[in-house]
C-alpha cells in the first residue's frame, strides 16, 4: 500500500526564524518536499491573511490552518472534492463577548488585549513591523492579549476560561483567546477528510516549539519540536519525541529529514 505523508507545522519560530519570520535557508528543501508530494499545512495561531502573505512568498498554495485551529483552508487546492473551508469556531464577538460578561473583573483587569494597545507598543510585543501589524489583528476567531497578574491568577484564569466554553493557547509571544478549539482538532479534521477519499496509508509529522503546538504534536504519528532555549523537551512529556538541535528555520529542517527517513 503506497502512503501519503502530511506535515502539520507551526510557523513561527518553528518554520520561520523567531525573530526575523525568514525562511529562505530552507526554501530550497519546503520546494523539494512539494514535488515529492509531501503535503505540508501550516497550522499556526496566524490569521489568514498572514498566512497567504506566506504562501505568497513561497509562492504556493498550500492549505492552512489559522488561529489555533479555528478554521481550515484551502483543502480543495489538494483534492477538487475536498471543502474549500472549514469552520471550527464560534466568530470573535461573541468569543469577546462571553469573555466580557461572564470572567470576573479580578482576571479582566489585568488583560491587556493587543488590539487596544499603542501601534509602537504592539510592534514591540509582536516583534512585527508596522506593514504587517494589521494582517496580525485582523482575527476572525481569536483575541491575543497579554496578561499582567500573578502565577497563580493565570491559572485561575485558565480554569475561569475554560469553564465558560472558551479556551486560552500560550504562545511564544503572547496569550490568544479562542474558542475551544485546538490545533490538534484542526489536524483530525484534516485527516478526516483525506480518508473519505484516499486508501492510503497516512502519516502524520507535527512540526512545533511551544504550549500552543503540544496538543498537534501529542497526536501526531511523529511528533517533532524545534528548539526553543523555553521551551524544553522535559516540559511537554510526549513520548518518542524528535528534537532538533539548530533554531527555526534549519531546525525544522533538521528534524523533518529525521522524521522523514523514519517513515521510509
Amino acid at each position: 500500500m503506497t502512503s501519503k505523508i502530511i506535515i502539520f507545522t507551526d510557523l513561527d519560530g518553528t518554520l520561520l526564524d523567531r525573530d526575523t519570520f525568514k525562511f529562505d535557508k530552507i526554501l530550497s528543501y519546503l520546494k523539494d518536499l512539494i514535488l515529492k508530494d509531501i503535503c505540508i499545512i501550516p497550522n499556526s495561531s496566524k490569521t489568514r491573511q498572514e498566512i497567504e502573505v506566506f504562501n505568497k512568498e513561497l509562492e504556493e498554495n498550500l492549505s492552512f490552518v489559522v488561529e489555533n485551529g479555528a478554521a481550515i483552508y484551502n483543502l480543495n487546492l489538494i483534492n477538487s472534492s475536498f471543502p474549500e473551508k472549514i469552520s471550527l469556531s464560534r466568530e470573535n464577538d461573541e468569543i469577546l463577548k462571553i469573555f466580557e460578561s461572564k470572567i470576573s473583573n479580578k482576571f479582566k483587569s489585568k488583560c491587556k488585549f493587543i488590539k487596544k494597545l499603542s501601534l509602537d507598543k504592539q510592534m514591540k510585543v509582536l516583534g512585527l513591523p508596522k506593514e504587517k501589524i494589521k494582517d496580525s489583528l485582523n482575527r476572525e476567531y481569536s483575541a491575543p492579549l497579554l496578561f499582567e497578574g500573578s502565577k497563580s491568577d493565570k491559572i485561575d484564569l485558565f480554569k475561569s476560561v475554560n469553564d465558560v466554553g472558551l479556551s486560552l493557547q500560550e504562545g511564544g509571544r503572547v496569550i490568544n483567546l479562542c474558542d475551544k478549539v485546538s490545533k490538534s482538532q484542526a489536524m483530525k479534521n484534516v485527516v478526516k477528510v483525506f480518508k473519505k477519499v484516499t486508501k492510503e496509508k497516512l502519516f502524520t509529522i507535527g512540526v512545533g516549539d511551544n504550549y500552543n503546538d503540544l496538543d498537534m504534536l501529542k497526536n501526531s504519528d511523529i511528533p517533532c519540536l524545534v528548539f526553543n532555549d523555553k521551551f524544553t523537551l522535559e516540559k511537554i512529556n510526549i513520548n518518542n519525541c524528535l528534537v532538533s538541535k539548530k533554531p527555526a528555520p534549519e531546525g525544522w529542517k533538521e528534524v523533518v529529514k529525521i522524521a522523514l527517513d523514519k517513515i521510509k
